[in-house]
């Protein structure tokens, strides 16, 4: 039997890919993931045994399929983590020492920022068929930010909560279909590799997204209760996945996901210094401009 190498098993991964046939996708994510983890070369191989592990998991006929397989992948995404945890895991854990000291709005101030930094990508993520519900984040975001400040006006609550429960249904949706596993949607950016919808999941990021939505809502039409705010998506913007699936450099040393977690760790400081409205809007004015990868 002739065992394909690596770069044999990407082009048929890709091949596969381009035809949705989700099941070789499945078997070439397995194979490539084992490849990667003989080879030593950890983040690469925790990338492939996880998407291989979101992909099983998300489709019946695939899991009965793939079950015990995906039991082992399992298996081998804890070892490999408890051995190299990864970056993007690392830089979660910060985050979450560093909120214990921060109060409820302190926090959902984090979460937002965080959120207006995906304003751009989904801007142009919004372009692809079936993702236009994306392209609502930039006023979602401007929602936020009045509710957060008690300036969102009275009359206008009630078609404001709707427009967010729409945009949050309609995210959420995409989320957990299909759609998150079809690389023929792409979006195209200048002199660097196409950036998938996939890549949102970086670091459970599109359900961190979810939680920071909802605890974000609650503040402003209920009330958010402390075990409701998830600061996890505080890290989400590093998209650690883009670079896994697009690059060998390690991701410490990705320039962009330098920049990013030096804002992260910038709006820590800046929402602990209690911003007024004035000069949170400015930062996330600036934020909105930013394409994250």
């Amino acid at each position: 039997m002739i065992t394909k190498n690596t770069d044999e098993l990407l082009d048929a991964l890709k091949t596969a890919q381009e035809k949705q046939d989700y099941e070789s996708v499945a078997k070439y994510y397995l194979q490539i993931g084992k490849d990667y983890k003989k080879k030593g070369m950890t983040a690469k191989a925790l990338y492939y045994l996880n998407r291989f592990d979101n992909l099983v998991g998300g489709i019946d006929s695939l899991y009965d399929k793939f079950a015990k397989k995906d039991h082992q992948a399992c298996e081998w995404i804890e070892e490999l983590e408890e051995a190299h945890m990864p970056y993007e895991k690392t830089i979660r854990e910060q985050v979450l020492e560093k909120a214990e000291d921060l109060t409820t709005l302190q926090k959902l101030q984090w979460l937002l920022l965080t959120m207006s930094r995906f304003c751009r990508l989904f801007t142009y993520t919004s372009l692809l068929p079936e993702f236009e519900a994306f392209g609502g984040l930039d006023q979602i975001v401007s929602y936020f930010t009045d509710g957060l400040y008690g300036e969102l006006g009275e009359d206008a609550k009630e078609d404001i909560e709707e427009e967010i429960l729409d945009f949050d249904d309609g995210t959420e949706e995409v989320f957990e279909s299909l759609l998150m596993s079809d690389y023929t949607k792409k979006v195209e950016l200048p002199d660097q590799e196409s950036f998938v919808p996939a890549d949102l999941e970086s670091g459970d990021g599109t359900f961190f997204f979810g939680a920071a939505v909802h605890a974000l809502s609650q503040s402003i039409f209920d009330e958010a209760e402390e075990d409701d705010i998830q600061m996890e998506f505080a890290a989400c913007g590093l998209l650690t996945d883009y670079y896994y699936r697009t690059s060998d450099t390690d991701a410490a040393d990705e320039p962009k996901i330098k920049e990013e977690t030096a804002r992260i760790f910038s709006d820590y400081e800046f929402v602990k210094g209690n911003p007024d409205a004035a000069s949170f809007r400015n930062r996330i004015a600036q934020y909105k401009k930013i394409m994250l990868v």
